[in-house]
């Protein structure tokens, strides 16, 4: 079932774990565990060694070992972990020896193809009651090239479906063996998300740790994670209570600077930096528009990214919600519809069956597309309305005064300047009627300004490291990402001499300092359960 590739110099992982090994980690524990989640990371070590630092210093305060899951055999993290004095558990190494777990995966599967087999139908497949069926959903679009799953009833599908319920199968029997204190996870989306809801149903705290930061997990009463858009949301309504207009000129040249592609994530830039911006008489002139109509700005989102970080939204993923959007949008005739694609869609396989595919499917006489070469910031002279699920332009334009319609729960959500239906039936509704939606006015505005600025401060993000060892892995990391721009998140193409590079830097610093006086180590000993 393959080997996890890492990628790493072999006399580089030489050197790391002889340092690791002289700081003598003892091995006894009290039968309780502590785990880390290494199956969605790849192998790039500012992520991998955070977790483990934290791991370490959790286990270290509450005596217990230190379980690392992952999925493939890997030599090299094995080496790894063990310079640690962790174990490492290899899921797909264990499910060969668990055929009842495969047999049981496969009748589950069989069951719920006969009853059903729709995608919808998927999502609300249970184990217990944690929701993995809307875990698989994500996860399936997230690593397949399929873009929407209208029915399972194929093999990409079916293999995947029997593969995470025979992981979860087997996972289950595990740690009702080996008793969780403390999952040290990655994202809180796609299988990572089931295996979280597992996690805690058990009684572990589950954490993220990232290279710049950790927070705790959060499920609904649905054992959904509760994702940022909702949880920066809640922080935001809380400290805008206490927020005044002194933030306004921070704010301004923040979102100048953003327009200007000069500012926020690398993966945010893309939008505007390098691209051409047109005013609305050129863009008119360009693409054809009607002058005397408003323009409303479809905002497309990668179709396989995340589907669920909106909450529960009333589509079935992100496809879906365009292609209806689209529909609904062919019977408006009094306004200009204009589909911007997600400047970073192709990073996320958006090749088969494109949003280009679905926009001449249904294009109309009064619907246009905006092409990768104009810079988003074109929209805050050319737009008149957004529509998006909730996307950041929906908080980016209102900067300037457009309001956006949105269908999830971004952290902009419920201030004052956006248009929120409730149900499919009144999003469908709002749009019949979208020429009628007003530009905001100035309390809107500020306010718009003020909830983006915070945003980008940090407000309601999680915690994050900031002592000289997290400054320089987050600082490394970044390097990374930026010079080899999108690929990372495809492949691990090109990353072993990044590798190697923020590895030789790790390795420098613990010949002169203790891994217990890391600011990862420290807060995983602080770390209750």
């Amino acid at each position: 079932m393959g080997k996890t590739e890492f990628p790493l110099g072999a006399g580089v992982l030489e050197e790391l774990c002889a340092e690791i090994e002289k700081q003598g980690y003892y091995k006894k524990h009290n039968g309780k565990y502590i785990y880390v989640n290494l199956c969605m990371v790849r192998m790039q070590m500012a992520w991998v060694l955070p977790k483990l630092f934290y791991a370490r210093g959790a286990a270290d305060a509450l005596d217990a070992g230190v379980i690392v899951l992952c999925w493939n055999e890997s030599p090299e993290l094995e080496k790894l972990t063990g310079a640690f004095g962790m174990e490492l558990y290899v899921i797909n190494r264990e499910c060969r020896k668990n055929i009842r777990s495969f047999l049981r995966a496969g009748i589950k599967t069989s069951l719920f193809l006969l009853a059903d087999g729709s995608g919808e139908g998927l999502k609300k497949m249970k184990k217990g009651d944690v929701p993995v069926g809307a875990s698989m959903y994500e996860d399936i679009l997230r690593t397949s090239d399929l873009s929407t799953i209208r029915s399972c009833r194929n093999s990409t599908c079916i293999k995947k479906i029997v593969h995470l319920l025979w992981m979860y199968g087997l996972l289950e029997i595990f740690v009702k063996n080996h008793k969780p204190l403390l999952l040290v996870s990655d994202d809180i989306a796609y299988h990572e998300w089931m295996q979280e809801a597992l996690f805690y149903t058990h009684g572990a705290k589950i954490k993220n740790v990232s290279p710049a930061a950790d927070e705790t997990i959060r499920f609904d009463e649905n054992l959904w994670t509760v994702r940022r858009g909702e949880r920066n949301n809640e922080a935001i309504h809380r400290e805008m209570e206490r927020t005044g207009d002194e933030i306004l000129t921070k704010a301004e040249e923040y979102i100048e600077k953003r327009f200007a592609g000069k500012s926020g994530r690398e993966i945010d830039r893309q939008a505007y930096a390098g691209k051409r911006v047109i005013d609305r008489a050129a863009a008119a002139a360009e693409l054809g528009l009607d002058p005397e109509k408003k323009n409303v700005i479809i905002l497309a989102h990668t179709f396989t990214d995340a589907i669920f970080n909106y909450g529960h939204i009333y589509f079935r993923d992100y496809y879906e919600w365009c292609e209806e959007t689209l529909k609904a949008a062919a019977k408006v005739k009094n306004v200009n519809w204009i589909l911007k694609p997600h400047p970073t869609r192709k990073s996320y396989h958006e090749d088969k069956d494109s949003i280009e595919d679905m926009f001449a499917r249904h294009k109309t006489d009064n619907m246009f597309f905006f092409g990768d070469d104009i810079s988003a910031a074109s929209l805050k002279d050319v737009a008149d309305v957004l529509v998006t699920i909730g996307g950041n332009g929906g908080a980016e334009f209102a900067c300037a005064g457009v309001p956006a319609v949105i269908a999830g729960v971004p952290y902009y959500k419920g201030f004052g300047y956006t248009v929120e239906p409730k149900d499919r039936e009144e999003y469908l509704k709002v749009l019949e009627n979208i020429a009628e939606i007003r530009h905001l006015d100035e309390e809107q505005i500020k306010t718009a300004k003020k909830v983006f600025y915070l945003k980008a401060s940090g407000v309601g993000e999680y915690r994050k490291f900031d002592d000289v060892f997290a400054r320089m892995v987050r600082d490394g990391y970044r390097k990374m990402r930026e010079e080899i721009a999108l690929e990372y998140f495809e492949s691990d193409k090109g990353t072993k001499k990044y590798n190697d590079r923020i590895t030789k830097e790790m390795i420098e610093y613990l010949r002169d300092a203790d891994i217990r006086k890391t600011e990862y180590y420290k807060r995983g000993m602080k770390c209750t359960v």
